[in-house]
């Protein structure tokens, strides 16, 4: 596939909760030293991908979600924390709150009646951010 890297462990492949055709994909290669932020989208079940990695920081990428009732918040989590998009990948922030800087975040979920998100780090436990239906 072309722009992504051929020998890239995948990390995460997630359907879209919004778009029967939407899939993302995160890659890390960090087995090559390779420190770039690889996140895609594909709107053809695929067939043909896009990166959303934007201004994400150097990092390799762990997870990808979407949010569940918000089709353009999406959440990543890198080997140095966790981002936020609320323009489906345009842009990144850090949604850090309480985490030590330098976290590494390993997997995300959204609690589908508190709407809190569940961060869980590599070695320092498992987080919980109160109530996220604030962020759109």
């Amino acid at each position: 596939m072309k722009g992504i890297p051929q020998n890239a462990h995948a990390s995460r492949l997630v359907a879209s909760a919004h778009q029967p055709n939407r899939v993302y994909l995160s890659l890390s290669n960090r087995r090559e030293d390779d420190d770039k932020p690889y996140v895609y989208v594909s709107d053809d079940n695929g067939n043909t991908w896009r990166s959303i990695a934007a201004n994400l920081p150097a990092s390799p990428v762990n997870v990808i979600r979407e949010d569940d009732k918000h089709p353009n918040v999406l959440y990543c989590g890198t080997d140095m924390g966790i981002y936020v998009s609320v323009d489906a990948g345009k842009s990144w922030k850090s949604l850090q709150a309480n985490l030590p800087a330098t976290v590494s975040v390993q997997d995300l979920f959204i609690h589908p009646r508190d709407r809190n998100l569940v961060i869980a780090t590599y070695g320092r436990g498992v987080y919980a951010l109160d109530d996220i239906s604030t962020i759109k």
